[in-house]
């Protein structure tokens, strides 16, 4: 089981056009992803159904919102997490959905100006229909964008980087961690 990833930096108009064929081309949906308190895990048949879709409400891409996806046929398996303290947590991640993919769109910070989080779609498995999902995703993202050190980079937030505009994955890191031309 080898991981992979595909890292981007992207405001939303950059990817908008290319999950509109992604969603016309395959039967997916999407579901929170993450530990979460309830079994009740909020589904959704596009990814603009999703509240925030293209805004970052962190400037840490480890704590922006994080989507599985699967074919719309397979069947969510949820992990329950048994707590230190006592209760349960429920768990919607890859070690038993493995015929997913990860995907986090990042986007604009909204909290501060002038600054684009990282987004990426992963996988950690090894089964056909995720490897399928994917290399869709992946090899769209790599035809469209530009790739810039090991992140492809939409226009828009290519132009908003030549602008002055921060890219990164945390933005409390210091500026030298940030995504440059150079």
């Amino acid at each position: 089981m080898k991981s992979k990833q595909t890292m981007f930096f992207i405001v939303l108009d950059d990817i908008k056009q290319i999950l509109h064929e992604i969603e016309s081309d395959v039967d997916i949906c999407y579901y929170k992803a993450g530990l979460l308190d309830s079994r009740e895990v909020p589904k959704y048949n596009s990814i603009f159904d999703t509240p925030n879709v293209g805004i970052a409400l962190s400037g840490d891409w480890n704590r922006i919102d994080t989507y599985m996806i699967l074919k719309s046929s397979t069947e969510l398996n949820i992990r329950e997490v048994p707590q230190i303290k006592g209760g349960m947590k429920f768990a919607v991640d890859q070690m038993v959905n493995r015929k997913s993919i990860e995907l986090k769109l990042g986007g604009i910070f909204q909290e501060k100006g002038n600054i684009i989080v990282a987004g990426r779609v992963a996988s950690i498995s090894d089964d056909r229909d995720s490897k399928e999902l994917y290399n869709l995703f992946s090899s769209k993202i790599k035809k469209n964008f530009k790739k810039i050190d090991v992140f492809y980079v939409g226009n828009i937030a290519e132009k908003k980087l030549q602008e002055g505009w921060r890219l990164v994955t945390n933005e409390n890191s210091p500026k030298e961690y940030d995504l440059t031309l150079s």
